[in-house]
C-alpha cells in the first residue's frame, strides 16, 4: 500500500493550483524556501491518496487549512508551532475522562477557547464549489467515512 499527500493551494485569484509535495516538504524542513508565498498566509488542501496493487486508488482524507510562510517563505516554525499547541490543548477536555483533572469546568474552557483560536487561525472553510472541484480534479472514489464528512461540510458552509 502507498500513502500519497498531494497539495493544493488558492491563489489570490481563487484559482487553486497543485504545489509539489517536494518543494511543500522543503519549505517545511527549511531546505529551500517559496520565494512566491513568502510573508503569506495561503489557504491550502492537503489529499491523502491510498493506493494498492490491483485496486483502484482511494482519496482517504481531504484537509482544508491555512498554512503561514515567513518572510523568507519557509513555514512559519512559530505559526506551524501553535497550531500544534492549539491542536493539543483543544482536546484536553477530553483526554481528562482518562485522567480526570481538579477543576473540570475550567479545563472545559480552556478546550473551548483553544478550538475557537485552532478555527479562526488555521481553518480555511471553503465553499462547496471548491470542495466539488477538488474531488473532480483528483477524480477518485472517496472512502466512505470521507464522503459523509464531505457531504456533512458542504451542507454546513455558507
Amino acid at each position: 500500500m502507498v500513502v500519497g499527500r498531494r497539495y493544493l493551494i488558492r491563489q489570490a485569484t481563487g484559482d487553486l493550483v497543485e504545489l509539489s509535495r517536494r518543494d511543500f516538504d522543503r519549505a517545511d524542513d527549511r531546505i529551500a524556501p517559496i520565494a512566491g508565498l513568502a510573508g503569506r498566509c495561503v489557504e491550502m488542501v492537503s489529499v491523502v491518496v491510498v493506493e494498492s496493487p490491483h485496486l483502484t486508488p482511494v482519496v482517504s482524507d481531504v484537509a482544508f487549512t491555512k498554512v503561514y510562510f515567513d518572510d523568507d517563505g519557509f513555514i512559519d516554525v512559530s505559526k506551524r508551532d501553535l497550531m500544534i499547541r492549539l491542536m493539543v490543548e483543544s482536546c484536553a477536555d477530553q483526554r481528562s475522562q482518562v485522567a480526570p483533572p481538579l477543576d473540570q469546568k475550567s479545563l472545559v474552557v480552556f478546550a473551548h477557547r483553544a478550538r475557537g483560536r485552532l478555527d479562526r487561525e488555521f481553518r480555511w472553510r471553503p465553499d462547496p464549489a471548491i470542495v466539488t472541484e477538488v474531488l473532480n480534479r483528483f477524480d477518485l472514489p472517496v472512502s466512505d467515512g470521507l464522503g459523509q464528512r464531505l457531504l456533512a461540510m458542504s451542507r454546513t458552509l455558507h
